[in-house]
């Protein structure tokens, strides 16, 4: 069998549309450790295409796979009902997944269930879809009618209902596009500011005396509200944060190479995704301090900062204090949703002061060339800086 056919047979066969001799074909195939270690990077492509599952959810599904696949002495078309839960979006994406291993290798960054679009997209784990504009007020329900939630003057507000373990939360994924801010206020009144560029996952409701957990990729600013018995924990690609009450912010795009948790008041603790699950070896923050931990490292520095610096973009400012050119250019194209092209890499190390309140894209970069001389020229949405002595 050819790789991209198992692929192909994969994604049906999660989704439960395999033929039986589709699955007694893939049965095989994926039984030598050749294969296995390509279903197994597979599955990680899948997870790593912006789905939002924790790694352990898709380890633990691949592993129950595999289980089966080694245990079962018949052919038949068994399915794997029981792990369906892991794959939900697979039913989504089947017409794009093919694809996503091939872009992943191109981009850094691939969002499977998000169109070509400029809305707000929400979905809903069990595949619904639903797209709204910010400004557009809407109900949001589930298929069946069961109302989730409402998009009233530009804010998503979750309906607080009572829920325990035996009536599961619906998981919902929030994403919002580039050049643009959205919020969103959870069923226990936390309220979450996502900048743009930003995906959320979060459950509509939380379980009572249980931690409220949520999964960030991009840059949010969190107002938690004080529970007892349940704390709040947000786990980006780098960190798991937990949260005594409070307010901070939390950067973690996945095309930055670090993440930065802000604390404005209250109080925090961090400590890197790779700690041991369930140990308390949480690092204390005070207000004023800042976080910052990077993917190729263990280590969680924590300084005192001016915290204006990282939550000014809430009111719309963006403040750059001795930033590299390449860190500004990845700030200015999620805000104003532009691609930029620098053919003039000598900036890219020049390091820049400014704050700009609602000014143009084009102002911006002006401002920078009266420290250094560049050319630029736009064309729609893509801005191309070229050295002005070599123009193009």
């Amino acid at each position: 069998m050819k790789e991209f056919n198992a692929k192909k047979i994969i994604v049906k066969y999660l989704v439960n549309e395999a033929t039986p001799q589709e699955t007694e074909k893939l049965l095989r195939w994926v039984g030598s450790k050749k294969n296995e270690k390509i279903f197994k990077e597979f599955v990680q492509a899948h997870q790593l295409s912006n789905i939002a599952y924790n790694s352990s959810e898709v380890q633990t599904a691949f592993d129950d796979f595999l289980r089966q696949i080694r245990t079962s002495k018949s052919k038949s078309n068994f399915r794997i009902k029981r792990f369906v839960r892991y794959f939900k979006y697979a039913a989504v994406i089947v017409g794009v997944l093919l694809s996503t291993l091939y872009l992943l290798k191109k981009e850094n960054h691939v969002s499977p269930f998000v169109e070509m679009t400029d809305q707000v997209t929400l979905q809903l784990i069990n595949g619904d879809k639903q797209y709204f504009n910010i400004d557009t007020d809407k109900t949001i329900k589930t298929k069946t009618g069961h109302e989730v939630a409402i998009v009233e003057n530009g804010v998503l507000t979750y309906v607080a209902e009572p829920t325990n373990r035996k009536n599961k939360p619906l998981q919902n994924i929030l994403k919002v596009p580039y050049g643009k801010t959205f919020n969103v206020v959870l069923s226990d009144g936390s309220s979450i500011l996502l900048n743009s560029g930003s995906l959320l996952k979060y459950p509509n409701v939380f379980i009572k005396n249980e931690p409220r957990e949520v999964f960030l990729e991009g840059e949010a600013f969190f107002q938690v509200t004080t529970a007892p018995n349940s704390s709040f924990i947000v786990n980006s690609k780098n960190s798991i944060t937990k949260v005594y009450g409070t307010e901070f912010n939390v950067s973690c795009y996945s095309e930055d190479d670090k993440t930065e948790i802000v604390l404005v008041e209250g109080s925090v603790g961090v400590k890197t995704n790779s700690s041991i699950k369930g140990q308390e070896n949480y690092q204390m923050m005070i207000p004023s301090q800042k976080a910052s931990l990077s993917s190729n490292s263990e280590d969680v520095e924590i300084t005192t900062v001016n915290i204006q610096k990282y939550i000014s973009w809430k009111e719309g400012i963006l403040t750059f204090e001795n930033e590299k050119f390449e860190t500004i250019q990845k700030t200015l194209e999620r805000h104003y949703n532009v691609k930029i092209i620098n053919n003039f890499h000598d900036i890219n190390s020049f390091r820049y002061n400014g704050t700009f309140k609602n000014d143009s894209i084009e102002k911006i970069l002006n401002t920078i060339k009266t420290h250094t001389n560049f050319s630029f020229q736009r064309k729609d949405e893509i801005i191309t800086i070229n050295n002005p002595k070599n123009p193009q």
